[in-house]
């Protein structure tokens, strides 16, 4: 896959004033932030829903906010993430997305961030969310304390609040990503 963000079509659907279904918005989603977290990953909100129930009237586009990580504490958002793979004859030497590992801190964002990002690869972190990631194209790994987990088209994963970190080793890949505001259980 380039390192290019690729348009994402969103149809927005809804009802006009009798009730009948209709297309409300039907063109390249808006909100299109490439390099948002890691250079060459770039991160296409889709919608985005301030609170659950969210409202349906039609008469606003909530895929044009502005961009945040995490998902609003009592909403969420839908999200393409378009990730690069492993550029040829990689050098982490000459990386200066490279971040090593270091101890756990809490971003100005809210997102708990343990570093280990490159060229190819998200930082380890964690957020206070249920996500849903689905693999639509390519292949992507994620990274766990307790090891590797492939992630081929089809593929579904369901995060909870946990230490997690997105790596591309042999390929780019495109991913979407539902993400629900939700709070850490104390033990």
């Amino acid at each position: 896959m380039a390192d290019a963000v690729k348009p994402i079509r969103r149809v927005v659907t809804g009802n006009d004033a009798q009730g009948r279904s209709r297309v409300l918005l039907d063109s390249a989603a808006p909100n299109v932030n490439p390099g948002a977290i890691v250079p060459g990953t770039g991160m296409t909100d889709i919608w985005v829903y301030q609170q659950s129930p969210a409202p349906i009237s039609g008469t606003r586009d909530d895929g044009h906010l502005a961009f945040h990580f995490e998902p609003p504490t009592a909403g969420g958002h839908l999200r393409i993430v378009q990730s690069p793979g492993k550029p040829a004859g990689y050098d982490p030497a000459h990386d200066r997305a490279a971040v090593p590992l270091h101890s756990p801190r809490q971003r100005p964002d809210g997102v708990w961030d343990r570093g280990g990002q490159n060229a190819f690869s998200s930082p380890i972190h964690k957020s206070e969310t249920v996500d849903y990631g689905i693999l639509l194209e390519g292949e992507r790994t994620l990274v766990l304390d307790s090891g590797e987990i492939v992630m081929r088209p089809g593929d579904v994963v369901v995060q909870l609040g946990n230490w997690h970190g997105w790596t591309n080793p042999r390929a780019g890949s495109r991913m979407a990503f539902v993400m629900m505001g939700a709070k850490f259980e104390e033990r």
